[in-house]
């Protein structure tokens, strides 16, 4: 961006001499105006605040060292100061370091001095600026972050309001962007999301909040959308446009409700952070606009139990046609039932737990399984649920494979099976015979390989599960004795009573009674 330099000489010669000679790009800056007289050129400083003024000193009206030092009493930002003249008086040059000239250079203008000058102007008014809006920004993301957290009383409400330059703003808005399925650097989405919104205007600064895991939070204010007519809706699905394209990225916006007053911008934040929930339930391809949506709310649950075993089963006896059915059906769950973000990532990751724990109990390495660690940090990147999708299935479909190697390579495996079997099917009828006959083994081998794996006969084993879940409804539930028998697979409630005491050395009711 090139700066703003203005010329004062009472000489037109002069002034159209300089415009020529200097290479004013390539030394950063654009001539913006010419004065021919220091009273009409106190009167554009006042006005529109150049960045250079280039001034003689010997002129009618008002002499250059006068326009400075008029100047500087102005409230408007304070220009610099070249002074071009052809007299060489030591007191000139002493009043022109007193008001903080930059330079003091005479007539006739040598080219390479004048543009080194202005390369040099250039370059620390630069860093001023930048300093300036260093500080500034700091100011600002102090601010921002204490009405955010709610943690600005009413005395300081308005200093924040100052910071954040929001104090006439009447009509502001929190929304959150986020990036998908690729790696960002934080500081360029910045930079890409301010020059998308401002351009090169570096007066135009956005105020953003750091989220994490390619996650910004940004503060839209009424000006911002002047040009789409104040709406929200339309900015947000401009500017994710715009991202998309620029980043070569999916990108997500959340937006929360428009807000008049700066305190209520934690009402707007916490709105965006519900947004982000329906993440996995909207129309991939708009904004997500908070009190807009296709469900009225997410649900934080779990899928059923029984579709998480029987994706085991799958997974375990390596059905790939299946397991790709019910991966299907689980996904096809999660929009169903409006599952919450959140709720999406507990549902996969336990999955993916359970995958690892069924690999350690057959006496696998997990790490062998190549998409393991992807899979495991998968939401550290935000991604599209399709994306997501594909990353499980390859997973499973991974894991079952290798289940599936491991199951040949060891005939324990199968033992493991029906005891995982007799874990979730204690309540029925599990006669050795119809287990084996179940699971393709000869009985007596079974039994066996049973007591050999688990230093316990099978029909002990059951028992023992058996005992363990009556416990646990005896802890948990006020259920009568004998609906407790029928509940954990004993047809007799006097035999259940016997057995029971027998194995904890009370009678069930005692059990009860001592709790």
């Amino acid at each position: 961006m090139a700066y703003k330099v203005f010329l004062v000489d009472d000489d037109r010669y002069v002034r159209k001499g300089l415009i020529n000679l200097i290479d004013w790009k390539g030394c950063g800056f654009e001539v913006c105006a010419e004065a021919d007289n220091g009273e009409d050129a106190l009167a554009y400083i006042s006005e529109y605040a150049p960045d250079l003024v280039i001034t003689d000193i010997k002129m009618p009206v008002l002499d250059g060292l006068e326009l400075i030092k008029h100047s500087l009493d102005l409230k408007t930002t304070i220009p610099n100061f070249i002074i071009i003249t052809g007299y060489s008086d030591f007191k000139y040059a002493q009043k022109a370091v007193k008001y903080g000239v930059h330079d003091f250079i005479l007539k006739p203008v040598d080219k390479d001095e004048i543009e080194e000058t202005l390369k040099k102007v250039a370059e620390e008014h630069t860093k001023k600026l930048q300093l300036q809006q260093s500080r500034e920004n700091t100011l600002a993301a102090v601010a921002f972050n204490d009405l955010i957290t709610g943690e600005v009383d009413q005395e300081h409400l308005n200093d924040c309001m100052m910071n954040l330059n929001i104090s006439q703003t009447r009509g502001i808005a929190y929304i959150i962007i986020e990036i998908n399925n690729i790696a960002v650097n934080t500081m360029k989405t910045r930079e890409t999301i301010s020059r998308v919104m401002h351009g090169d205007d570096l007066s135009s600064a956005a105020l953003f909040r750091e989220h994490g895991n390619n996650r910004i939070g940004l503060l839209v204010k009424s000006e911002d959308i002047q040009e789409f007519k104040g709406d929200i809706y339309k900015f947000s699905t401009n500017l994710k446009h715009q991202l998309s394209k620029c980043l070569k990225g999916d990108v997500s916006i959340y937006v929360g409700r428009i807000v008049n007053n700066a305190s209520e911008i934690k009402e707007s934040y916490e709105a965006a952070m519900k947004a982000l929930q329906f993440k996995y339930l909207e129309n991939f391809e708009k904004p997500i606009v908070y009190g807009n949506t296709k469900h009225s709310s997410v649900n934080y649950m779990e899928l059923d139990q029984a579709l998480y075993q029987l994706l085991m089963e799958q997974i375990e006896e390596n059905k790939i046609a299946e397991i790709k059915r019910t991966t299907d059906n689980m996904f096809e769950q999660f929009q169903d039932k409006a599952f919450a973000k959140d709720a999406v990532r507990t549902s996969i990751n336990r999955v993916v737990h359970e995958v690892v724990r069924t690999v350690q109990s057959m006496e696998g390495d997990e790490k062998n399984l190549i998409s393991l660690q992807r899979m495991l940090n998968w939401d550290h990147i935000p991604r599209t649920l399709s994306v997501i999708k594909g990353m499980f299935l390859e997973f499973l479909l991974e894991a079952a494979a290798m289940l599936n190697r491991m199951s040949k390579e060891c005939g324990a495996v199968n033992i493991r099976r029906i005891k995982k079997y007799v874990d979730t099917h204690y309540q029925e009828d599990l006669a050795l015979k119809n287990i084996a006959n179940k699971f393709y083994l000869n009985p007596v081998y079974m039994g066996q390989l049973f007591k050999k794996t688990y230093g316990m006969y099978f029909k002990d084993y059951i028992l023992q599960v058996r005992i363990s879940e009556a416990k646990k409804k005896l802890r948990q539930t006020d259920m009568r004795i004998f609906q407790v028998a029928e509940c954990v697979g004993f047809s007799n409630s006097d035999y259940f009573v016997t057995q029971f005491e027998k194995a904890t050395g009370m009678t069930p009711t005692q059990y009860r009674k001592k709790l």
